[in-house]
C-alpha cells in the first residue's frame, strides 16, 4: 500500500492542487484522503490504488 501526498496526486493526475480538492469536496467517486496522523491537523495523503481505480473508471 502506497500513499501518496497531493503534490504527487497533483501530478499524476495532471490537476492543480485546488482542483484535487475540489474534487474531494463535490465528486463523490473520486477517493477520499487518509489522515497520517492523530490530530485533525495532520498531514492527509491519498491511497495509491484508489487513484489508478478511479483513473481507470474516469477513462471517457
Amino acid at each position: 500500500m502506497q500513499i501518496l501526498r497531493i503534490p504527487a496526486v497533483c501530478q499524476m493526475l495532471g490537476l492543480s492542487r485546488v482542483t484535487v480538492w475540489r474534487r474531494v469536496k463535490l465528486d463523490p467517486s473520486f477517493p477520499r484522503p487518509v489522515r497520517l496522523g492523530a490530530s485533525d491537523k495532520s498531514a492527509v495523503g491519498f491511497l495509491q490504488h484508489e487513484l489508478n481505480a478511479w483513473i481507470a473508471g474516469n477513462r471517457n
